[in-house]
């Protein structure tokens, strides 16, 4: 019998740790997969695994995984312009996080799960040779290679306030990897970037839809952009499989975006994305983690993300939030110019 969705974890990913002082926590991960053992039966628990350096070349470049491992054993210098510090053990914690993802692909591919969550992955920023935004290797862009070995068309969702650059950029010339990117106005955020007319380049011109929200967004705009523009982007592509990147620092309060989402809204939009991969690829879709600096309410999240591919997401405790009228007509422009310039929209 095949299981609804798998929970990968084991302490292992909790190595890839930038310390006390820095905003990233993984122990996120932990807190989510605690809070489900506590109340939801159906958790499922499968261990991780490493991933191997052939792995992790499948996106990066090899001069910088060197980089990475010199500065891993050292357990000092910067791997980029001042957000990544490098921490001893950095390479081999990186792989650990990168093999996590890989290993809930895995158990998606091999039939035993229709879904899988690894939340401690959604290292979206990292590019094939830069650490960036507390990312060093990039889960989602190595899975997404591996993918592309396999299926003509895989589909990558990025619900993170902040662009996922490393993922969009990376696969930016390839038609196989359909890139959809919500995110909060780059005028406004790191890492600045993903304007509404990046589409795409050469034959992939149109497999990219950015979507950049204004600050002070809430569930009704993200929840009408999915609807409106999203899924009927997805219902044409019809990919083989979906990874879905899951930062939640796009929720009301968090204190490095500016974003208004709910739990809510958040769960809306998995179900949806749930709902279209079901009708396009038999369901295969894999949830990652990402950002989100208010640990508790990013666990709360990723927790009810993970019951709602279980196909029982739970009540929310608020309801959905609404943006201001100026939001909102911000909000509304945006979608119209996406209308009018996307190849996807504008015939």
């Amino acid at each position: 019998m095949v299981g609804s969705a798998a929970f990968v974890y084991d302490d292992s990913v909790l190595k890839y740790d930038f310390g006390s002082g820095h905003p990233f926590k993984i122990t996120r991960v932990r807190m989510a997969m605690d809070r489900l053992a506590d109340s939801f039966q159906e958790l499922q628990i499968e261990p991780a695994r490493s991933a191997t350096r052939a792995e992790a070349e499948l996106f990066h470049d090899p001069g910088y995984l060197d980089l990475v491992k010199r500065f891993s054993t050292a357990g000092a210098r910067l791997l980029d312009g001042g957000d990544t510090p490098a921490f001893k053990g950095c390479y081999e914690a990186s792989l650990n996080v990168v093999g996590a993802t890989l290993r809930a692909v895995e158990l998606v591919l091999s039939g035993k799960y229709a879904h899988a969550a690894s939340f401690a992955g959604g290292l979206h920023h990292a590019g094939r040779r830069n650490a960036s935004g507390f990312c060093i290797m990039n889960d989602c862009a190595v899975a997404l290679a591996l993918l592309r070995r396999r299926f003509n068309k895989v589909a990558y969702l990025d619900l993170d306030a902040h662009h996922g650059d490393g993922v969009m950029y990376g696969f930016y010339s390839d038609p196989g990897v359909i890139c959809v990117d919500v995110h909060q106005d780059g005028r406004t955020l790191f890492p600045g970037t993903g304007s509404y007319l990046e589409a795409g380049s050469g034959e992939a011109k149109g497999t990219k839809l950015n979507l950049p929200l204004p600050p002070g967004s809430a569930d009704d705009v993200l929840v009408s952009m999915f609807g409106d523009l999203v899924v009927p982007f997805l219902e044409q592509a019809r990919p083989d499989f979906f990874i879905v990147q899951c930062g939640a620092d796009g929720l009301k309060g968090d204190p490095l975006a500016g974003l208004s989402f709910t739990q809510c809204g958040y769960l809306r939009v998995i179900e949806m994305l749930h709902e279209i991969a079901h009708r396009a690829c038999l369901g295969r879709l894999v949830l990652v983690g990402g950002g989100g600096y208010n640990p508790g309410a990013v666990a709360e999240c990723w927790a009810g993300e993970y019951m709602a591919l279980s196909g029982k997401p739970p009540i929310c405790g608020t309801k959905p939030s609404t943006s201001l009228p100026s939001v909102l007509r911000k909000a509304e422009s945006v979608m119209s110019a996406i209308r009018e310039s996307h190849p996807s929209f504008s015939g």
